[in-house]
């Protein structure tokens, strides 16, 4: 059965217009929601640095953060059940001008007209494709976990950013929490257990302002999750023959926008409108995907990287000159960059056909 996995998930514009047009239930949007009205950059001390408002570019898609469980739900309760098969690692994929054979851990296989990888970072099916090739690092290790603490600002997207650290609390509802919180690290740095990840938290973000301190109190040792934050350069296509790759299997980014598993989302209708468009012939199908959404997620994954090199900057010169910059900076000018990135229109599911 499906098991609750991870913490929060921003959903940006592109996403929600997405799942609307997909048919995600009304008990999704009719659960209890904090909608993202305002987003600000702030400093450990308690200084707000700079903030704009976000309705304007959400509006008719009220982005939010949900737990990724209960999007899961969601969305396996369009699904009949017995489409849905769990426990299948794929180790590989072979194809020729008949169709594709996906190979999972077991000696079981599946043979299919068209493959779309959605493996994720380490993608088993983009190995089959172009190879084995390391993700990059992008320098900082990420720490994740929902807590039961009420917070005032519920319609607030706030980032705090200190000394090669950074954390956000976002309200889930009125009652609950996700926050994360990341440290400059080397690759591969682990805490040696539950109680120690949750102490070196505590130590780190020891007086900072915003809540962060108690969110994590509020969080059992053993439900904070820790991750490397990785992304992959740019490619020229994600597609050979019958194959397609997807979300992080394609263009993995790190999550400094909150915009990964939003693309992802945003990939799936893209793909689905160009397989219905192009009468089901994959590749003419893949080819049409990539032209719509190659420039949008290398966009996407560069300006990411950008922003968590600049907000995890050490020396204390180059922290000081990023907050005179940031406060200098009309919030126009931030708020129009901002838009760029998370206000994307990914379009309905079947584009109304020309008539005559």
């Amino acid at each position: 059965m499906l098991a609750e996995v991870g913490a929060g998930m921003g959903l940006w514009c592109g996403a929600v217009r997405a799942l609307h047009e997909v048919g995600v239930a009304e008990s999704f949007w009719s659960a209890p929601r904090c909608w993202f009205e305002r987003t600000e950059l702030a400093t450990p001390d308690g200084r707000v640095l700079t903030g704009f408002d976000v309705t304007a570019m959400t509006r008719g898609a009220p982005s939010f953060v949900v737990h990724r469980a209960e999007l899961h739900a969601a969305l396996a309760a369009e699904l009949d059940p017995a489409s849905i098969a769990l426990g299948a690692r794929c180790v590989g994929v072979e194809q020729n001008a008949d169709g594709a054979t996906v190979r999972f851990a077991g000696d079981t296989a599946v043979r299919a007209d068209l493959v779309v990888g959605a493996d994720g970072l380490r993608s088993a099916v983009r190995t089959a494709l172009f190879g084995a090739e390391p993700p990059r690092y992008g320098g900082e290790t990420c720490y994740r976990g929902v807590a039961r603490v009420a917070i005032a600002d519920l319609g607030l997207a706030r980032e705090v950013q200190g000394a090669g650290q950074r954390c956000a609390v976002h309200p889930l509802d009125r009652d609950r929490v996700y926050w994360w919180a990341t440290r400059r690290v080397p690759e591969g740095g682990v805490d040696a257990s539950p109680a120690e990840r949750k102490a070196v938290l505590a130590r780190c973000f020891a007086g900072w302002a915003f809540g962060f301190p108690e969110a994590l109190a509020a969080t059992p040792a053993d439900a904070i999750l820790r991750n490397d934050l990785y992304d992959r350069p740019a490619q020229r296509t994600w597609s050979a023959g019958r194959v397609t790759l997807l979300g992080d299997a394609a263009h993995p980014t790190t999550p400094n926008l909150g915009l990964g598993g939003c693309m992802a989302i945003e990939d799936g209708l893209v793909l689905a409108r160009a397989l219905a468009e192009q009468d089901g012939d994959g590749p003419r199908a893949f080819a049409q995907y990539e032209r719509e959404r190659m420039a949008r997620a290398n966009a996407a994954t560069r300006a990411s990287r950008a922003f968590g090199r600049l907000g995890s900057f050490e020396s204390a010169l180059a922290i000081r000159a990023r907050e005179l910059v940031t406060a200098a900076t009309p919030k126009r000018m931030l708020a129009r960059t901002f838009r760029a990135q998370v206000g994307y229109e990914p379009g309905p599911l079947r584009r109304a056909q020309p008539v005559g």
